[in-house]
């Protein structure tokens, strides 16, 4: 799954890397920008998601912490 990251702090991230200005643009969600060492930072401007397109860190939008996940998953199939 290539769009899909999972942090070291158990955070899932769907990528969104290539419609990232779409979806900035569009508003309809925040967008981060992902760093190789597990950390991640809102974009918050043009500026921020060009720096980040150049130097190739993913783009991605939150999901959950997988935790939350696994207990949705067993909830609703009765584990």
């Amino acid at each position: 799954m290539d769009n899909i990251k999972i942090m070291e702090d158990g955070f899932v991230w769907l990528i969104v890397t290539d419609v990232a200005e779409k979806l900035y643009y569009s508003n309809a969600m925040q967008v981060y920008r992902l760093y190789d060492d597990g950390t991640e930072a809102l974009i918050e401007n043009f500026r921020d998601l060009q720096d980040a397109l150049a130097v190739g860190n993913d783009i991605g939008v939150e999901i959950a912490p997988i935790s939350s996940l696994v207990d949705s998953y067993k909830y609703q199939h009765g584990k």
